[in-house]
């Protein structure tokens, strides 16, 4: 009887060691599938946004020349095939140069809050007097200040926060009696910002 009874009972362990083996077991099996699944929808994902990140960037291509009037000291460079350009003041007027671009569409000037991709102006001011307008920004810290040369042409870097809303890059060059301010308003925009730059020109 007794032998019986520890028979049983050694069954019965026997029995619920395994039970609890196998749901161990089912459970682990599952977390590592969902866990496999969930790394292989990540990587996927990652290949996505590569692959896509990659065709924005060819699309871009063949880049556009962009040129100003002769009289403004012929400022060109490259721009993305899929920007717009807006020339909100060509300078016939005798004031200050200005065009927009942006990706497909430049947002209305009228609204002064909107952010462009890059700005080009050709200011009718003495450099030195358009360098002190940022002063108390860089005093301030919002802003940093570097002197690159691009294409051989010196210029004035400013990088930071220009204001609540705009944070991004303005870089100044002499050009003549005149200054060159080439502007991004968003980090957004950074290497193609730094990729107009690398192909900019003038004559002086």
């Amino acid at each position: 009887m007794i032998a019986a009874v520890c028979g049983i009972a050694l069954f019965l362990a026997a029995a619920a060691f395994a039970v609890w083996s196998f749901m161990a077991y089912t459970e682990q099996k599952t977390d590592v599938e969902g866990k496999t699944k969930l790394a292989v929808a990540e990587a996927v994902k990652r290949q996505s946004e590569e692959d896509q990140k990659k065709f924005n960037e060819e699309y871009k291509k063949p880049y556009l020349d962009f040129s100003s009037p002769s009289e403004y000291g012929r400022v060109s460079f490259e721009y993305p095939r899929t920007w717009s350009v807006y020339v909100e003041n060509d300078g016939s007027n005798r004031r200050d140069y200005k065009a927009y671009l942006h990706p497909v569409a430049v947002p209305p000037i009228s609204d002064r809050s909107n952010l462009y991709a890059v700005r080009l102006e050709i200011i009718n001011q003495d450099y030195d007097d358009v360098l002190r307008q940022y002063e108390q920004l860089l005093k301030r810290g919002d802003l940093s200040s570097s002197t690159p040369e691009y294409n051989g042409h010196a210029s004035t870097r400013l990088d930071g926060r220009f204001s609540e809303t705009v944070r991004g890059s303005v870089v100044l060059m002499r050009v003549r009696d005149k200054t060159i301010r080439l502007s991004s308003d968003a980090e957004t925009f950074k290497d193609d910002f730094a990729q107009l730059l690398s192909t900019i020109d003038f004559i002086n």
